[in-house]
């Protein structure tokens, strides 16, 4: 029987992972949104095609910041997975350190009395490393889940800088589309609705005879809903908020400037899944 348990490399590996990961996407980005930003600099804003390039280009962004999360979550996940393995390992500790086990069982001396069952030296000491075996394999598994939910935290918290350069880009961007006559805002609209990052949102979804979306998800109604604080008739912020089958608001998103509905619903179901049953 082994004395002690090797040390899980479980954790470097996902933080390497990570890293990588990350590092490639983050930077891309980076470059990408600073050279819109140059672009959208100064009072005047740019031509309709040239504002019409950096809304795709903007929306390829989301897509690639959408697939960043998309690879972390599992990850995330899968520390929820060590759930079971830990509580059993816990349960499996708890019976190991409660079981009775005597050294030596007997009758009081005399013509028949005498040693009846005994456990030698060796055997106890089989059983106490077992136990301690048993506190390690616990120990290890908890602290592999505690350091991939730190890693996954902290993964997404990195993730809000780049959200926030991206919605300053949009209230640029849709200020611009604001000041457009009304044909080529329209055409913009439409455009923004027909983007890649907007995709595989028909058939889940309906409109409301005052123009409000639902989207179905579980057992749950994801409704958009514009933030009537928002001052431009454009660049209105929207967020999404989560519905029961009775119409009750369970949960409400941030407001977003975001151009992408699949953003805010890739977002909240995000929270559906691991704050609601």
């Amino acid at each position: 029987m082994p004395c002690s348990i090797p040390p899980s490399n479980l954790a470097l590996f996902i933080a390497k992972y990570l890293a990588k990961l990350e590092a490639f996407v983050i930077a891309k980005i980076y470059e990408e949104v600073n050279k819109i930003i140059e672009r959208l600099m100064g009072q005047v804003c740019p031509p309709v095609e040239e504002i019409e390039k950096l809304l795709a280009l903007r929306d390829s962004l989301v897509n690639m910041l959408n697939g960043l999360e998309k690879k972390i979550e599992p990850i995330k996940k899968f520390a929820d997975i060590l759930d079971p393995p830990i509580k059993a390992g816990k349960a499996t500790v708890l019976v190991l350190e409660l079981m009775s086990l005597p050294g030596t069982i007997g009758i009081p001396p005399g013509p028949a009395g005498g040693v009846i069952f005994s456990i030698s030296v060796g055997a106890q000491n089989r059983f106490a490393q077992l136990l301690n075996l048993a506190c390690q394999i616990v120990d290890l598994l908890a602290k592999d889940q505690q350091a991939i939910k730190d890693l996954t935290s902290i993964s997404f918290d990195g993730l809000e800088p780049i959200k926030q350069k991206l919605e300053s880009i949009d209230i640029k961007l849709f200020s611009c589309v604001d000041a457009l006559p009304e044909d080529e805002k329209k055409r913009l609209l439409d455009s923004i609705d027909n983007l890649p990052s907007n995709a595989g949102l028909i058939g889940t979804s309906t409109t409301d005879l005052d123009g409000t979306l639902r989207y179905f998800y579980k057992d749950y109604t994801i409704v958009i809903k514009d933030d009537e604080e928002t001052s431009l008739s454009v660049a209105k912020r929207r967020y999404a908020q989560v519905e029961s089958a009775t119409g009750v608001v369970l949960m409400r998103g941030p407001s977003s400037f975001s151009s992408s509905t699949k953003v805010l619903i890739d977002e909240i179901k995000f929270r559906i899944n691991n704050q609601l049953p």
